[in-house]
C-alpha cells in the first residue's frame, strides 16, 4: 500500500520532534521518528513548525503546470480543502479556507464554517503569455504561488500556497500558514493542512491506478500483393518490439474484426511509460479480386502519358525511357511496313511485331498473376477512380472505418496510432479522412472547455510582422499533441494521435491521385477533398484593423450541462482539419538509381504540407521498399519507425486523476 509520510517539527524549543504518519485513506497516528517510503511511488511530505507558522510540503510526481491546472479547479479545491472551501488563483479573489486556520481565538477551533480571506499576491505563469519569462524559463520550470490574507485574524496572518518545479520533472506543493499565536492554533492548523495533504495523496493513488490501466491501440495496414491474414501483424510486432529488451507479447483472437482469420497482438505495459499496447491489422487483400491485365495496362498507360509536371522528379527519367521504348517500337513497325520487300517477309515481320505482346504475355504468364495482377493490380484498382473500382474502394474504406469506430466506441483506449506501408498508407489516409469527417464532433459532456492550444497552432500560420515564418517540425508536433490532449479534455472522442507512413506512394500524389485529366491534385487540396498538414485555411477579419487572419477552425456550440437553457462554444477544426490534431510522420528510403532505394516512396511535405515530419533514411543498395520493418537488414530504419510511433504515452495529471464531480461523490 502506498503511504503518505508527514514529518512535523516544533521549533518552539519546548517539545521534541514529532512524526505523524497517515496511511492513505486513514486517520493520523503518532509514530516514533523514522523514514517512511514505499519505493519509487512513495508520497512524502514534511511539516515544519516555527514559533508563529506551520509549513507543510508534498512531493507530486507530475509537472507544475499540470498540478496547478488540476488541483486548483473549484470542484477539486472543495475536495482537498474541505466542503464549502474555495481558492481561486486571481488577485483580489475572495477565498474560503478551512475554519481551523481562521477562528484562532476560539477554544473550539474547527467548529464553524469556512473562514474568509483574500488573495493579496499571485504568481501564476500562463502558457499563452509566451514561451519563457525574462530569465528564459519555460512554464514547466517556473513556480506558482498564491498568498491569502486572512480576515478576522492578526494583521500578519497569511496562508501561502507555493507550487515549485523539481529537477526530475516532478513538483512540490508547499503550504505555509503564518501569524499563529498559540499552541492550540498550531495544532489545529497542523491538523487542517495535514488533512489536506492526505486527501491530495488519495487523489494521487487514484491517478496511479488509472494510469496503470491505460491502454493504447496500433492499427497496421498492409500494402500491395497477395498478403495473408496476420502476415504483416506478426512481422511488425517481431521487429518493432524487441524480446531481448523485455518487450514480450502474446496473440489472441481479434473480436473486433468480422474475419475469423484475424488476431490481435498485446504487448504489456513497460516501466518506460509505455502503456499496454494492442496491435490490430486491417486486412483488405481479399476485397480486391478479379483484376484483369487490361485494367492494369490501362492504368499504367494513363500514368505514362501524364504531363511531366505531374510526374515525380525522381521518376521522370524512368518514364521517359519507357516512352522512348514504346515510340521506337511503333516507328520500327511503321518503317518495316514501308519497305519494298516481298509480301511474305512483311507478313512474317509484321506478324512478329504484332505478336510481341502475346509472346511477352506468354513468357510472363507465370509472373502475371503474382506481379502484374497481384501487385500492380491492387494499385490500379484502388488508385483509379473508375466506375468498376468504386465498389472495391468503398468496401476497403468501410472495413477500415468500422475498425476505427469500434476502437473508439469501446472506450477502452486512451489513444490510437495508425501505421500504413506502401498502398496501405494511402488506404489508411483515406480511412482517417472519412472517419474524421464523420465523427470529429462526437463528444461527451464536460464542465468546461478551452481552445488555447488550437489557437496557438493557428497563430503559427499568422506570424507577427518581422518574425520568421519558418517553423520547427518538432515544435509543431509538440503543439499538435497539446491540441489533441485539449480536444480530449473538451469531451471530444477523437483518439487518433499519430499517423505514420512508410514507403508511401502519397509522395507521388500529384501523379496518382488526380480525379481526371482536367482536375489537378492542387484543386482537390484547395477544396479540402484531401486533408493536409497543416489544414487548408480560410481568411477572416483579424482584430488588427485592416488585417486578415488564416483559420482552420470554426465555433462549435453545445448545450451547457449545468444550465440546459444556455449554450457554450468551443473552437473545432473543419472537416478537412484532421492533421491539426493528429501528427503525421513519414519514413522513406531515397531513390538513387534504377534498383537502388525506394522508387515508390519519397518526402510528403511538397504535396501535403510543411507540418509533416519527413524522415529520410540511409541510402541503400537494392530495392528497399520492403525493408522498413526488417530489423535484420535495416535496424536503423526500424529504430526510426519505433521513434515515429511514439509508443511511450505522456498524459497530464488531469487525464488520470478523478474529476471534480467524482471527488464530490467521495466527500
Amino acid at each position: 500500500m502506498r503511504q503518505l509520510a508527514l514529518t512535523a517539527t516544533c521549533r518552539s524549543g519546548c517539545k521534541p520532534p514529532l512524526l505523524l504518519h497517515a496511511g492513505l485513506g486513514r486517520g493520523l497516528a503518532a509514530l516514533p521518528s523514522a523514514t517512511l517510503s514505499s519505493g519509487r511511488s512513495a508520497v512524502t511530505a514534511t511539516i515544519a513548525l516555527p514559533r508563529s507558522s506551520v509549513r507543510v510540503a508534498l512531493e507530486l510526481p507530475y509537472p507544475t503546470p499540470e498540478v496547478a491546472e488540476y488541483l486548483f479547479e473549484p470542484d477539486v479545491v472543495a475536495y482537498w480543502l474541505g466542503d464549502g472551501c474555495a481558492l481561486l488563483p486571481a488577485r483580489g479573489a475572495i477565498v474560503l479556507l478551512p475554519d481551523a486556520t481562521v477562528h484562532r481565538r476560539s477554544q473550539w477551533i474547527g467548529s464553524g464554517g469556512p473562514g474568509r480571506g483574500q488573495v493579496t499576491s499571485l504568481t501564476w505563469p500562463s502558457a499563452s503569455a509566451g514561451d519563457g519569462d525574462a530569465a528564459g524559463l519555460t512554464v514547466e520550470h517556473r513556480s506558482y504561488e498564491i498568498v491569502v490574507a486572512l480576515d478576522d485574524a492578526p494583521a500578519k496572518a497569511r496562508v501561502a500556497f507555493r507550487l515549485s518545479p523539481r529537477p526530475n520533472g516532478t513538483s512540490r506543493l508547499r503550504i505555509q500558514h503564518s501569524g499563529i499565536e498559540s499552541e492550540a492554533e498550531r495544532r489545529a492548523s497542523l491538523k487542517a493542512w495535514s488533512g489536506a495533504l492526505t486527501r491530495i495523496g488519495r487523489i494521487l493513488v487514484q491517478a496511479e491506478r488509472s494510469r496503470r490501466r491505460d491502454r493504447q491501440a496500433v492499427i497496421v495496414v498492409h500494402g500491395i500483393g497477395e498478403q495473408r491474414p496476420g502476415q504483416l501483424l506478426r512481422g511488425f510486432v517481431a521487429n518493432i518490439f524487441d524480446p531481448d529488451a523485455g518487450d514480450l507479447h502474446f496473440v489472441k483472437p481479434d473480436y473486433v474484426s468480422p474475419l475469423f482469420e484475424m488476431r490481435v497482438a498485446t504487448v504489456p505495459r513497460s516501466d518506460a511509460a509505455r502503456p499496454t499496447t494492442d496491435i490490430y491489422e486491417l486486412y483488405w487483400a481479399h476485397l480486391i479480386r478479379d483484376t484483369t491485365v487490361a485494367q492494369v495496362y490501362g492504368w499504367m498507360l494513363r500514368l505514362i502519358l501524364s504531363r511531366d509536371n505531374r510526374i515525380p522528379p525522381t521518376l521522370v527519367r524512368l518514364v521517359w525511357l519507357i516512352r522512348i521504348v514504346l515510340v521506337a517500337a511503333i516507328i520500327a513497325f511503321a518503317w518495316l511496313m514501308t519497305l519494298d520487300v516481298s509480301g511474305w517477309l512483311k507478313g512474317i515481320a509484321g506478324g512478329a511485331l504484332v505478336s510481341l505482346p502475346a509472346i511477352a504475355s506468354f513468357v510472363l504468364k507465370a509472373l502475371r498473376d503474382e506481379f502484374i495482377v497481384g501487385y500492380a493490380g491492387d494499385a490500379a484498382r484502388y488508385l483509379e477512380p473508375r466506375a468498376e473500382n468504386i465498389a472495391r474502394r468503398q468496401e476497403i474504406r468501410e472495413a477500415g472505418t468500422k475498425l476505427l469506430e469500434a476502437l473508439h466506441d469501446g472506450g477502452r483506449y486512451a489513444r490510437i496510432i495508425v501505421y500504413g506501408h506502401s498502398l496501405g498508407s494511402v488506404i489508411a489516409y483515406d480511412i482517417l479522412s472519412h472517419a474524421w469527417a464523420r465523427h470529429a464532433r462526437s463528444r461527451g459532456a464536460v464542465p468546461k472547455t478551452s481552445s488555447r492550444a488550437l489557437r496557438a497552432l493557428e497563430n503559427l500560420l499568422n506570424p507577427r510582422p518581422g518574425r520568421d515564418k519558418a517553423v520547427d517540425v518538432d515544435q509543431v508536433q509538440s503543439m499538435q499533441h497539446a491540441a489533441w490532449l485539449e480536444y480530449r479534455r473538451n469531451g471530444f472522442l477523437w483518439r487518433v494521435s499519430d499517423f505514420v507512413t512508410a514507403g508511401s506512394p502519397l509522395a507521388h500524389a500529384r501523379w496518382l491521385l488526380n480525379l481526371d485529366a482536367a482536375t489537378e491534385f492542387a484543386d482537390l487540396v484547395r477544396e479540402r477533398s484531401f486533408p493536409t498538414c497543416p489544414p487548408q485555411t480560410e481568411q477572416i477579419p483579424s482584430p488588427a484593423v485592416g488585417m486578415l487572419r488564416k483559420v482552420f477552425t470554426f465555433t462549435h456550440a453545445y448545450e451547457d450541462e449545468r444550465s440546459p437553457r444556455r449554450t457554450r462554444s468551443v473552437q473545432v477544426p473543419h472537416h478537412g482539419g484532421l492533421f491539426a490534431l493528429t501528427r503525421w510522420t513519414n519514413l522513406y528510403f531515397p531513390y538513387t538509381g534504377l534498383i537502388a532505394g525506394d522508387p515508390i516512396a519519397g518526402p510528403l511535405r511538397p504535396c501535403f504540407g510543411e507540418w509533416i515530419r519527413d524522415v529520410k533514411l540511409r541510402v541503400t543498395k537494392g530495392f528497399a521498399h520492403c525493408r522498413y520493418t526488417d530489423r535484420s537488414l535495416e535496424p536503423d530504419a526500424v529504430a526510426e519507425l519505433r521513434t515515429a510511433l511514439r509508443l511511450p504515452l505522456r498524459r497530464p495529471m488531469a487525464d488520470f486523476a478523478p474529476s471534480g464531480r467524482d471527488l464530490a461523490g467521495q466527500s
